[in-house]
Formats: structure tokens, sequence, C-alpha cells
């Protein structure tokens, strides 16, 4: 039987160092093992000052929160997980990467340890962005003119929206705090994320205004089914279930002529993907991770804590303390880590927006 080949330590060494991306290991504790040269300049600290020192004491908050909760994904899921980051350089140059983490297994399936890459697509990102800048350069007169239109039929809707919460006073303040939830943690989250190019004012403007319409489908769910006081049965709870595709189409056959609308399309998002989940294991597609829109991630835990906080025909209401406590167990399963952070670092504001609008 010819014997595997053993590379000898310097030899690794110099290998990961003639690499042109970075390299690293990182322990079940969350710390670094081996760290090659493109890693340790990216850093902009010697390799003896990272191996074996934890995350924590190497990277900034937020970022070793995120990079601890993937880690600790990994190595429990035993899955191999690939993902874009934006992240500061030792030179204050911020840069987006593509982090790759792979789970190495001994004989009996027991993960070792993390074997980590990081390719700079900064560049490419660059480049697309600049084209994308031309593409809406080339119809800005055309979407000058749409835009028009559908800010006066937008503000014919979002009357007629809240015309009906009227009636219904619980519904009503449940809109105004998701509007302003919404707008908080979407503002924390454009600041030094991986999300942050998306994130510019006309897109958390759009936001307060699209979730509003999130959960319109729920006028076709029986109110038997919606007031019920118990639990739902599997039938019952196909039938919530449907609330989102029927939003979307209600959307698109009341108003098909705005369908290349930005506020439009986020409104149809946020409708069919608000209860999508960041493991995959939500409806109705089961979309996973970045899959899901972003501003139906942003509506769905801003949804979750406020449902947390209030009464329901089938619970009593949670204090802010205990739903924070739900949210945080939920994060990297229901809820994007990254976004969970960033609700965290809000938690009081969030909580101030529950206060203030409080149902009567």
């Amino acid at each position: 039987m010819t014997k595997p080949l053993q590379i000898p330590p310097a030899a690794y060494d110099a290998l990961l160092d003639n690499l042109p991306f970075q390299v690293w290991q990182m322990t079940y504790d969350c710390s670094y093992g081996r760290v090659n040269k493109a890693h340790a300049a990216f850093l902009g600290k010697p390799r003896d000052e990272i191996e074996k020192q934890p995350v924590e004491m190497i990277w900034p908050q937020p970022e070793a929160s995120v990079m601890i909760t993937r880690i600790r994904s990994v190595f429990e899921s035993r899955q191999r997980e690939t993902h874009e980051q934006w992240l500061v350089d030792a030179e204050g140059n911020r840069k987006v990467m593509c982090i790759d983490m792979a789970p190495v297994t001994d004989d009996a399936g027991v993960v070792q340890f993390l074997a980590c890459s990081a390719v700079d697509l900064t560049e490419q990102w660059e480049a697309e962005r600049d084209l994308e800048l031309c593409r809406e350069n080339a119809d800005a007169e055309a979407t000058k003119n749409i835009a028009q239109t559908v800010d006066l039929v937008w503000s014919a809707v979002s009357s007629l929206v809240h015309l009906a919460e009227t009636l219904d006073e619980n519904a009503s303040m449940h809109l105004k705090r998701l509007s302003e939830s919404c707008r908080v943690v979407a503002t924390v989250l454009s600041f030094n994320s991986v999300y942050s190019q998306s994130l510019d004012y006309d897109f958390i403007h759009m936001l307060q205004q699209a979730c509003l319409l999130h959960d319109i489908g729920k006028a076709g769910v029986p109110d038997s089914i919606l007031l019920k006081p118990g639990k739902l049965t599997r039938e019952e709870f196909d039938e919530v279930k449907k609330h989102t595709t029927n939003a979307a189409e209600t959307l698109l056959q009341t108003i098909p002529n705005l369908t290349r609308s930005a506020m439009f399309q986020m409104a149809v998002d946020i409708a069919l993907s608000h209860h999508e989940r960041w493991d995959g294991k939500g409806y109705p597609v089961g979309l996973k991770g970045d899959e899901i829109p972003l501003s139906a991630q942003i509506v769905a835990i801003c949804d979750v804590y406020d449902a947390l906080r209030s009464v329901r025909p089938y619970k009593p209401a949670l204090t802010h303390e205990v739903s924070m406590t739900e949210i945080r167990r939920e994060c990297g399963t229901q809820f994007n880590p990254a976004l969970c952070d960033a609700f965290f670092h809000c938690e009081e504001e969030i909580r101030h927006i529950y206060d203030d609008v409080q149902t009567k």
C-alpha cells in the first residue's frame, strides 16, 4: 500500500505563504490556528501575535461577533459555508471579502478545526457597481417619469392602508411600530456591514412604506383561524401560510403597471418572503441565507419582536428582556447573524419605539 505523502511543516507553511489569497485555521473555541502571510498582512500583525489568539482579540466589533457566530455554526453543522463580508484592512481600506469556512474532520468524523480562506472581491464589486451605474444613468429619464407616477399611486395605496387600519387600533399601532423599527435597524445595519452599500436613504425610506403591506394577504384568511386562541391544526397553519403568496398576487394584480418600481418590488418581496428563515426552513419557498431579500429579512426580525411583545389570542405579551432572549436563540437559524447584531445594537431604541407607540 502506498503511504500518504508527508509534507514537512516548514514546506507546508511555505506553500500557504505562496498562495495569492488569505488562509487561516480556526479552532472550536474561536481561536486562530495557523495563519498565512496574506492574512497576517491584511490584519497588519505578525503571525505570532495572531496564532492561538481568540477572534475578539484580533477583530473589532461587530465583525468579531459575526465571525464567532459563523464559526460556531459551521462546527455544529459540519457543513461548509461561504459568504461575503465587508472588512477593514490594516490600512483602513474597506474590502468586500468572499470568506470560505470548511470543517476538517478526523477519521471518526469529529471536526478538528476550520480551514478558512478569503478572496478580495472589491475590484469585481466596484466594476459591477460602475456597470450598474451606467445602466441606471441610461434609464434615468424614464425612471424619473415612472417614479413620479409611483409616488402618486403609492401615496394613495398607503392612505388606503391607514384608513383600513383605523378600524383596528391594535393593527394600526403595530404598523407604526414596525415602520419605525425597520428604519432604526436598517440605519444601524448601514454602518460597516456587508450590506452598507445597499442601505442608502432611498432604500430605508422605501422600506418604511413597503413594510406597511407585509400582511395584506391575511385578508383572505378566515378570522376563525387568525383569532383562534389555541394551537392551529396543520390544515389551519397551511391556510395561514398562504397569506404570503396571496399578498404578492394581490399586489401584482392590483397595480401591474408598477412592476418596474423599486418600491413596488420591495413591497412584493416583503409580503412574499418575510416568513422565510436564514436556515432555509421558512415559507413559502424555503429560501436560505441571502437568497431572502434584505428588506424581508429586516421586516421579519422587527415583526417577530413586535409579535412577542404584543398580546395575541393564543399567548400573553412578553417583556422586552424575554423577547430579546427569544430572538438571540434564533440568531443564525431564523435570523441573519449580521442582522441580529444590528438589532441588538439598537435594542434600547427598539424598546422605546414599542413603549412610545403602545397599544391601548
